[in-house]
């Protein structure tokens, strides 16, 4: 009897640690699995972002700030001894030397080359007695393909945003070759390089779809005051075909893009700088028929700003909006407007303190329909 219950108890007590054992030994290997799939998530997330940080900070090093006295794009260097791809309507219009402005703040002057035939929204500067300056690679023709992921490099809306790069993916490749992507763009951007995830060119970004956006009062059609998600680039393929006719010179001395009637609208620094502007036939309308012309800026919550409209010519008038971002679109917040600045002062004013951080919209009009010619406008912020 004594016997068999030690036999009892012994067996009881294998079978016991056994099921420990298998226990142990399951919650071991599942462990492991959870730890190694944890382990490869982990790398693969460091293995994208050292990638994107590469790209990111090595092609930043080729790609410039384009300035011309009257507002400012983006281009890079395609060659060691200085010469820089950029958009056509980037420069056009611009003196024979313009303003090129390094990654680290530096200034140098740049010879506009010539322009790309056939309506191809591409331009070349060159920087003059420069060599061993950081160039980016041009990618091979027909590389670029709908998924893979890109990046954009540039200078979005003021040039104190130098150096940004935003990254996406390649949504489709339209049938004249431009690609579509998502990755972030906004004015200013024009110019700069898509890159893929070797750091090579794939493309020039050009343009972001246009929006309309609307107040409800004054319908203000046809532009794009932030990014869309939807944003254009020339393919790598028109880029060596352009660098082939400026090495054989066959380049145009004025830009050969047609220009649509509703572009971009311009960027404006709050800087107070004055820029001179007309209002002309073909101009966006406001509902009374006044033409309009259209200018954003980056704000932050609290700034006092100034923005001034002055012309001997129309009696001017002006708007300020701020754009508003919900899951329906954009839509424009109006924030104050001016006709005259005071009695017998035909002159437009806005003072005002900016409630939001964001993006706002200048409308400079005049308080008659279809009233043209010339006037000056100015913004300034005060902290």
């Amino acid at each position: 009897m004594k016997n068999q219950f030690s036999r009892f108890i012994t067996l009881t007590i294998c079978t016991v640690f056994t099921t420990i054992g298998q226990f142990n030994i399951e919650q071991l290997l599942l462990s492991n699995r959870q730890s190694a799939w944890y382990s490869s998530r982990v790398l693969a997330q460091t293995t994208e972002e050292k990638e994107a940080n590469r790209v990111c900070e090595q092609g930043g090093l080729a790609v410039v700030t384009i300035k011309d006295g009257n507002g400012h794009g983006s281009g890079f260097l395609v060659s060691e001894d200085g010469l820089i791809i950029t958009n056509a309507h980037v420069i056009d219009g611009s003196p024979s030397v313009v303003t090129v402005v390094f990654k680290d703040g530096k200034q140098v002057p740049a010879d506009v080359i010539g322009f790309a035939m056939g309506g191809i929204d591409l331009a070349a500067v060159k920087i003059q007695n420069r060599k061993n300056v950081p160039a980016l690679s041009l990618a091979s023709p027909s590389s670029a393909k709908v998924g893979y992921h890109v990046f954009a490099i540039g200078t979005p809306l003021n040039p104190k945003y130098r150096d940004t790069c935003t990254q996406g993916y390649i949504s489709s490749i339209r049938e004249d070759g431009t690609i579509q992507h998502n990755a972030n763009i906004n004015p200013g951007n024009s110019g700069g390089p898509l890159l893929n995830t070797q750091g090579e060119v794939i493309g020039v970004n050009v343009s972001v779809a246009t929006a309309r956006v609307y107040d409800g009062e004054d319908h203000i059609t046809g532009f794009t005051p932030s990014g869309t998600g939807v944003n254009f680039a020339v393919p790598v393929e028109k880029v060596k075909s352009f660098l082939s006719d400026i090495r054989k010179k066959r380049v145009s001395d004025k830009s050969t893009v047609v220009k649509p009637k509703e572009s971009t609208i311009a960027t404006i620094s709050l800087h107070g700088q004055v820029i001179n502007g007309s209002l002309v036939e073909g101009d966006r309308t406001r509902k009374n028929g006044s033409f309009v012309k259209l200018y954003q800026f980056q704000g932050r919550v609290g700034q006092k700003v100034v923005i001034e409209m002055n012309s001997q010519k129309i009696n001017s008038f002006l708007v300020l909006y701020q754009v508003i971002e919900s899951p329906e679109g954009q839509g424009l917040k109006k924030i104050a407007e001016n006709d005259d600045r005071g009695p017998g002062d035909l002159n437009s004013q806005i003072v005002t303190t900016l409630p939001e951080n964001g993006v706002y919209l200048i409308v400079a009009s005049s308080s008659e329909p279809e009233e043209t010619g010339n006037y000056s406008l100015r913004a300034t912020a005060h902290p």
